[in-house]
C-alpha cells in the first residue's frame, strides 16, 4: 500500500494542536530537568527549545511565541540556582541569552517554511486546474475529431473501404476521449488497476448498447503509474471493443472477463471472451490490421509481449516486467 503526506497536508495552523504538543514538550522537559538534579545542569532550558519548535509547527508562530515565552520565564525562575529568584550568573546569562536567540531562530524558519508551503500550495493548485482544463479540451477536441469523421462517413456507401475504415478511426477515438476523461479522475493514479478497468469495460459495455454481455473482472490490488495505466487502458479496451464488435455479432449472450495478477516481476493480463472466436490469421497476428498494429505498439510501449488465441472463444495474454 502506497502512502504519502504532501506538505500542504501537514498539520499545521492548528492553535490548540500546537498549544498541546507545546504543553506536553514542556511538562517532559521540565520532568526531565527536575529529576535529573544536578545532572540536568549542564542540559539547562536548551531542553525547552523541542517543545517551542513543535508549538510553532503545529500550532503556528503565534502559538510557537506563547509558548517561547513561557519557556524563557520557567527557564529563568526555575532552571538556574538560585531557584524561584530572577538573579543569574554571568555565564547563566549567556545561556540565557542562547535560549532566547535559538527560539527566535526557529520561529522564523517556521514562518519561512510555512511561507514557502503556502506558495507550494498555490502553484499546485494552479498547476493542477491548468491541467485539468487541458485535459477536458483534449478530450473534447477527439469528440469533435470523431464526430466529423462520423459526418464524413454518412457521406460515403455504406460498404466502401472508406466508409469502414472512417468507421474503425471513429469508433478508436471514442474509445481513447472516454479512456482519456476516465484517467483524468482525481482517483484515477492512486486506486488499484481493477477497479478502473472494471468501471472502463462498463462504460463501453453500456456504450455498444449490448446489455446482454456480462463482465467478469478478477484482479489483485496493483497500482501502476500513470503511463503504464494509460497503455493497459487502451490495450484492454481495444480488446473488449473488438469482442463487443465481432465476438458477439450474433446477439446472443455471452461474458468477457479480465484477470489481472503479479507473478514475480511480471504482471500478468488477460482479456478473453466466449464468442465465435477469431480466424486464425488474427490470432497470429498476421492479418496487418489496425486493431493488431495499435495492439503490438502499446504493448511495446510496456515493454512486454502478447499472444492471441481464438479458439473456442478469443483470449489475450499480455505480459510486461513489474
Amino acid at each position: 500500500m502506497k502512502l504519502s503526506l504532501l506538505p500542504e497536508q501537514l498539520p499545521r495552523n492548528r492553535p490548540a494542536l500546537g498549544l498541546a504538543v507545546g504543553a506536553g514538550v514542556f511538562a517532559l522537559a521540565v520532568l526531565l530537568r527536575w529529576n535529573l538534579g544536578g545532572l540536568g545542569e549542564g542540559l539547562g532550558p536548551i531542553a525547552l527549545l523541542p517543545a517551542i519548535l513543535l508549538a510553532g509547527l503545529f500550532g503556528g508562530v503565534w502559538v510557537g511565541s506563547i509558548v517561547a515565552s513561557v519557556c524563557v520565564a520557567v527557564g529563568w525562575v526555575w532552571f538556574f540556582p538560585p531557584y524561584g529568584t530572577l538573579i543569574l550568573s554571568t555565564r547563566h546569562v549567556v545561556t540565557m541569552a542562547m535560549l532566547v536567540a535559538t527560539a527566535a531562530l526557529e520561529l522564523y524558519v517556521v514562518a519561512v517554511l510555512n511561507r514557502a508551503i503556502d506558495n507550494l500550495s498555490a502553484a499546485r493548485e494552479r498547476s493542477n486546474t491548468l491541467f485539468r482544463e487541458l485535459q477536458h479540451r483534449v478530450a473534447n477536441n477527439l469528440q469533435f475529431v470523431a464526430a466529423l469523421l462520423r459526418l464524413r462517413r454518412k457521406t460515403l456507401e455504406r460498404d466502401s473501404l472508406g466508409a469502414q475504415a472512417l468507421e474503425a478511426a471513429q469508433d478508436r477515438l471514442d474509445m481513447l476521449a472516454r479512456v482519456h476523461r476516465r484517467l483524468n479522475s482525481p482517483i484515477a493514479a492512486d486506486q488499484p488497476a481493477g477497479p478502473y478497468l472494471e468501471a472502463l469495460c462498463a462504460d463501453l459495455i453500456k456504450a455498444s448498447d449490448t446489455p446482454h454481455i456480462r463482465l467478469e473482472v478478477s484482479a489483485e490490488p496493483i497500482v501502476l503509474d500513470l503511463e503504464a495505466l494509460m497503455s493497459v487502458s487502451l490495450i484492454v479496451a481495444e480488446l473488449v471493443t473488438n469482442s463487443l464488435k465481432h465476438a458477439f455479432s450474433n446477439g446472443g449472450e455471452g461474458c468477457i472477463s479480465i484477470d489481472f495478477r503479479l507473478s514475480g516481476q511480471q504482471h500478468l493480463l488477460s482479456v478473453a471472451d466466449n464468442g465465435v472466436g477469431l480466424p486464425k490469421t488474427v490470432a497470429s497476428g498476421k492479418t496487418g490490421s489496425l486493431g493488431q498494429g495499435i495492439l503490438q505498439s502499446l504493448v511495446r510501449q510496456l515493454r512486454g509481449t502478447i499472444t492471441i488465441e481464438g479458439s473456442g472463444g478469443t483470449t489475450a495474454r499480455i505480459r510486461f516486467p513489474a
